[in-house]
């Protein structure tokens, strides 16, 4: 029974992988639909238990997904989990401050590469997205979904495929950090403000000032966030030295 059962993983195993091979070849692309189960068991001359395993092991890595009552998809971005650095679970109360020091890291020498690398098209997307940006905050709507896509379109623009995946992995995880920061007096019009300076830097191909502009912003937003904790948790962030109390107690 265990040779049996060992077998069919095998078998499994070997099905995921030709069908991940299919999606890196580009026979395969993101958003196709596979054929159903019936007709693709078939084709891959296997049972179509076998193939369920093969098709959930793809799920789990994200590579495709099943929607119900339509199909089986590969994924927009395959391979790409929501929260592969497991913040979610992480308790520290710093933790946003922490993502932003991150980003300040590493988010201006993204906006100097696309300074230097951006083409028409690149330059269109970020103008547009900028122009959604401003189109929510006059409705007074939360902007955080417009601004992800803001910085993801700066990310592409680098034209460099592990930018395009680190930069939305660490973005998707400080969307509660809108919330906090946008009942703080001037965040908005700074953000709208620093947004424009960065899309003109860019637009006008000057990496230096695409990085110091990006660089700028982060660090406002950083000083906003400092405020929120003050004057609304009346605490401190852990990860500076200070007289008064702090966020965990």
């Amino acid at each position: 029974m265990n040779i049996l059962l060992s077998k069919k993983l095998m078998l499994s195993k070997e099905i995921s992988e030709n069908l991940k091979e299919l999606v890196l070849s580009g026979q395969l692309n993101p958003g196709d639909k596979l054929p159903n189960e019936v007709e693709l068991a078939n084709k891959m001359e296997v049972s179509r238990s076998t193939l369920r395993e093969a098709v959930k092991e793809l799920v789990a890595a994200n590579v495709l997904e099943v929607i119900r009552g339509k199909g089986t998809f590969v994924t927009k971005n395959p391979g790409w989990k929501k929260d592969p650095l497991g913040v979610e679970f992480m308790v520290d109360k710093d933790i946003l401050l922490m993502l932003f020091e991150t980003r300040i890291l590493i988010e201006p020498n993204v906006a100097y590469l696309a300074a230097e690398r951006a083409d028409s098209t690149d330059l269109e997307k970020i103008g547009q997205c900028l122009g959604r940006i401003k189109d929510v905050v006059k409705q007074h709507q939360d902007y955080s979904r417009q601004d992800l896509e803001f910085h993801q379109a700066i990310a592409k623009a680098t034209k460099n495929p592990i930018i395009q995946r680190i930069v939305p992995i660490i973005n998707e995880s400080i969307v509660q950090g809108y919330q906090e920061t946008m009942n703080v007096p001037g965040s908005i019009d700074k953000a709208i403000v620093a947004h424009q300076h960065i899309y003109e830097a860019i637009l006008a191909k000057d990496l230096l000032r695409a990085q110091a502009a990006m660089k700028q912003h982060l660090e406002v937003t950083v000083n906003d966030i400092k405020s929120w904790m003050l004057d609304i948790k009346g605490c401190k962030p852990l990860i500076e030295e200070n007289k008064g109390g702090n966020c965990s107690e």
